[in-house]
């Protein structure tokens, strides 16, 4: 018996119906295309500066570290108030991803790496930051997205990682910023043709933060010590991958962005 023989002899014995070759040859393409996947469709929908100091806390607390003549630096405490202390200084922002899934079957989200540039259009006060976040189901209630080993990570492919922002400030993005957190990391399965609307918020860490805004701290303070009205614009970019498991491409990063906003600090 030769090899085609025997699998056309066990085709018709696993589907007796089929009538002929051509409904064998049918049976056999309509097979082929179970395993055809496509990749998650990514977005950002929102990249939003959600909590901020003051331009005056701000003002109050850079004024004696920007301002050259010792004099009038002596002065900031009079004529902007003290100093206040970095408990008081934490930005807090939230970006909202949007994946929709165009496949029949759900597929699951593992991770997601975000990658933040503050003044991004000014490259002397340019800084970037990166964090990896790996999401979980809703039937792992400790999820705290710790990234598991590996997550954002290259292996032996071309899915961006981490590594590839290698100028990124060490916990520039420190943690995440609210008790929601667990809720959105559990909305990791993307059902069949569904849609799905990721809101993570993260705390800007107080000393990184603090040193990079230094940078545009001049302009205000000397607006301020004037009785002038100022404001600071933070040009601000994201960019990232969403990390799936498909059963047949396997895993796969889809990349998002780069988005562009500027936030208003007044």
């Amino acid at each position: 018996m030769t090899r085609f023989t025997a699998l056309a002899l066990a085709f018709s014995l696993a589907f007796p119906a089929l009538g002929g070759c051509d409904q064998l040859l049918q049976a056999l393409d309509d097979n082929s295309t179970l395993g055809a996947e496509l990749a998650p469709e990514v977005e950002v929908g929102a990249l939003e500066l959600r909590h901020e100091p003051s331009l005056g806390q701000l003002g109050a607390y850079y004024c004696p570290k920007v301002i050259d003549d010792a004099l009038v630096a002596l002065g900031c405490s009079v004529a902007l108030g003290s100093p206040p202390p970095k408990s008081q200084l934490v930005f807090e922002f939230g970006v909202v991803v949007n994946i929709h899934n165009p496949n029949d079957i759900p597929v699951p989200a593992a991770d997601v790496l975000l990658a933040l540039t503050l003044f991004d259009q000014d490259p002397d006060a340019q800084a970037l930051g990166a964090i990896c976040v790996s999401l979980c189901g809703t039937d792992d209630p400790s999820c705290d997205g710790t990234p598991r080993p590996g997550a954002c990570e290259a292996q032996g492919d071309d899915v961006r990682s981490i590594d590839d922002f290698v100028a990124r400030i060490p916990d520039l993005i420190a943690d995440f910023a609210t008790g929601q957190a667990q809720e959105e990391l559990q909305k990791s399965t993307i059902l069949a043709g569904g849609d799905v609307s990721i809101d993570l918020a993260f705390d800007l860490g107080i000393d990184a933060a603090l040193d990079v805004f230094e940078k545009t701290a001049l302009e205000y303070v000397e607006a301020l010590l004037k009785g002038n009205n100022a404001s600071l614009s933070v040009p601000v970019r994201a960019d990232g991958t969403v990390y799936f498991r498909l059963p047949v491409l396997g895993r796969i990063g889809v990349d998002f962005g780069p988005y562009r906003s500027t936030w208003q600090i007044l």
